[in-house]
C-alpha cells in the first residue's frame, strides 16, 4: 500500500511539475507579447530555447567542464572531511582543540573570498577546486566530529568488549554509524558547491556553466544569459534527484 502511494505522489509531483512549468512559459510568452516585459531583458522563451538548439555544443561543454571541477573538488572535501572528522571526533584531545578553530573557521562563506583565491591561486583550476573544497570540507569535518563526538558509549563499551583495535573501531563501528548523516548532508553540500563553482567560474573561467553566463553578460546578451541559467537550474536538478535516489537506496530505514 505504502509503495502504491508512492508510486502515486510520485506521479502527481510529475504532473504537478509540469503544469507549473507550461503555466510559468504561458505566463512569460504573454508578457512579452504583451509589451509589460521589456524585449531586450526577457527575451521571447522561443528564443531562449533556441539557444539550446545552436549552441548545444558549446554548452555541453560548459557542463563537462563544470563538473569535473565539481566532482574533484566535491569529492576532496566528502574524503577529507569524513576521515579527519572520524579521528578527530575519536580523539578527544584534538576533538577539543580542533573543533573551536574549525567552527570559527567554517563560518566564513566560501563565496567572500572566492575572488582572492582566484587571484592568488596559481591557475583558475586549483582555485576553483579550492573553493568548492572548502564548501564541502568544513561542514563535513564538523558534522563528522559531532556525529562521532555524540556517539552512545554502550557502543563503544560493546566493541572494546570484542577486542577491536582503534583502526577496526572507526571503520567497522564509527564510520557505518556516521554514513546515514553524511549520505543525509549530500544534497546541501551540492547546492553549496555549485554556488561556489559558478561564482568561481564568473571570476576567471574560460569554460563552464558561470562562464556561460558571463561571457553573454557582458555583452548584454541576454538570450543566451537566461539559457544559460535554466541549463544551471536543470543540471543542479538531475544531480539534486541523482542524489535522492542514492540516498534512497542507502538509508532504505528512513523510506
Amino acid at each position: 500500500m505504502k509503495e502504491s502511494d508512492e508510486k502515486k505522489d510520485s506521479r502527481n509531483s510529475k504532473i504537478y511539475i509540469v503544469t507549473a512549468a507550461l503555466l510559468f512559459l504561458g505566463l512569460w510568452e504573454i508578457s512579452v507579447k504583451s509589451g509589460l516585459a521589456h524585449p531586450v531583458l526577457v527575451p521571447p522563451p522561443e528564443n531562449v530555447l533556441m539557444v539550446f538548439v545552436k549552441y548545444w555544443k558549446d554548452m555541453a561543454f560548459s557542463v563537462y567542464s563544470s563538473m569535473k571541477l565539481l566532482v574533484i573538488g566535491m569529492g576532496l572535501g566528502l574524503v577529507l572531511g569524513i576521515f579527519l572528522g572520524l579521528f578527530t571526533g575519536y580523539v578527544k584531545i584534538l576533538r577539543l582543540t580542533i573543533k573551536p578553530v574549525a567552527r570559527v573557521v567554517s563560518t566564513v562563506p566560501p563565496l567572500v573570498y572566492t575572488p582572492y583565491v582566484v587571484a592568488v591561486m596559481p591557475t583558475f583550476y586549483s582555485a576553483s577546486i579550492f573553493v568548492i573544497w572548502s564548501a564541502v570540507f568544513w561542514p563535513s569535518f564538523l558534522s563528522m566530529i559531532n556525529r562521532v563526538g555524540s556517539l552512545d558509549r554502550k557502543i563503544i563499551d560493546s566493541a572494546r568488549v570484542m577486542n577491536l583495535n582503534a583502526f577496526e573501531m572507526i571503520f567497522k563501528v564509527i564510520l557505518p554509524y556516521c554514513m546515514p548523516d553524511v549520505i543525509g548532508r549530500l544534497a546541501t553540500s551540492l547546492t553549496s558547491s555549485m554556488l561556489c563553482l559558478t561564482g568561481a567560474e564568473m571570476l576567471g573561467a574560460k569554460a563552464g556553466l558561470g562562464y556561460f553566463v558571463k561571457k553573454y553578460s557582458d555583452y548584454a546578451d541576454y538570450t543566451k544569459v537566461l539559457a544559460g541559467i535554466i541549463l544551471i537550474a536543470v543540471v543542479t536538478s538531475l544531480l539534486d534527484a541523482g542524489l535522492f535516489k542514492l540516498k534512497r537506496k542507502l538509508i532504505k530505514w528512513e523510506y
